[in-house]
């Protein structure tokens, strides 16, 4: 049976979503090891019926808990921006009590630069001197 998705933007997801999940000799297998696609989307089909189209070109299938698998409940088109939010290297940032989703968001808030916000919370060295962060403001991963 025939399904007539074969190279659109959508089968190619599918495609890459499985490729990365279920190839042993995969060069992202160490982070992708642990994570499952949902029994109906081995059929690409469902996928989009699931999914629908991808919004634009920029949109990327993108899970919402890092720490679960490919499903319909999971899984969102997502900008890039939201995307590079959502990664197992992101961080909460903290800043007197409020919790921003980025570091750009941090800054946005405050009206200062990214490195600012980072500073803040993480500290920095200047000149061989070590400042610590400021009270009430830190980091945390959001994935561990």
């Amino acid at each position: 049976m025939t399904h007539g998705l074969k190279g659109t933007p959508e089968y190619n997801t599918w495609v890459n979503m499985r490729q990365r999940c279920n190839n042993p000799q995969g060069h992202d297998v160490h982070y992708y090891a642990h994570v499952t696609v949902c029994d109906e989307w081995s059929d690409p089909v469902q996928f989009v019926a699931d999914m629908g189209l991808r919004p634009s070109p920029t949109h990327q299938l993108d899970r919402r808990d890092n720490t679960k698998g490919y499903s319909k409940e999971n899984c969102q088109w997502v900008d890039k921006t939201t995307q590079m939010q959502n990664t197992r290297i992101s961080k909460w940032w903290f800043v007197d009590g409020v919790r921003y989703a980025s570091l750009s968001e941090a800054a946005k808030a405050f009206g200062v630069t990214i490195s600012r916000v980072k500073a803040w919370c993480e500290g920095r060295t200047d000149g061989g001197y070590a400042y610590p962060p400021k009270p009430n403001c830190w980091s945390e991963k959001k994935y561990v």
